[in-house]
């Protein structure tokens, strides 16, 4: 079984709530990631901003983007997952909830990655394969089995 801690992407970008989105537009861009994570003093999470917030909540309205911040535009609450949890609850959770990003917390709750909708699909070709390799593992059995009928 595949899970979270298998393919998030670990230490991924957090800022304040009271980031400007021009810096934030800065960061995604400089470092090619869709989203960041807002945290508060402690390093608790209060929000994620993302590429789209971005675009639908500060450039679509006319806002200025050197005085709008993260903490006026995130989108809250954070939903997340354990670093323990299936792939396959990761995709339920961005199904479920229309999300493409989504931060990876350990037992304590504590960040420790994200898993974008591109970390999933990254994932295709690894699946083709085991789904080649079972596919064939099961006509084997089945030849056998047949020999063994044979007999």
């Amino acid at each position: 079984m595949i899970l979270a801690s298998d393919i998030m992407t670990p230490n991924p970008v957090t800022v304040d709530p009271d980031t400007p989105v021009s810096e934030i537009a800065r960061l995604m861009s400089d470092l090619k990631i869709g989203s960041v994570i807002v945290v508060d003093g402690r390093g608790d999470m209060v929000g994620i901003v993302t590429s789209f917030d971005i675009i639908s909540k500060v450039v679509a309205e006319g806002k200025d983007p050197k005085i709008t911040t993260a903490g006026d535009i995130m989108s809250k609450p954070v939903i997340f997952v354990e670093d323990s949890k299936p792939v396959s609850d990761v995709v339920q959770l961005m199904i479920k909830y229309g999300i493409r990003h989504v931060p990876v917390v350990n037992k304590e709750k504590k960040l420790v990655g994200i898993i974008a909708e591109f970390d999933i699909i990254s994932m295709g070709p690894e699946i083709f394969e085991i789904l080649e390799i079972y596919t064939e593992a099961m006509r084997e059995r089945r030849k056998m089995s047949l020999r063994r009928q044979r007999r």
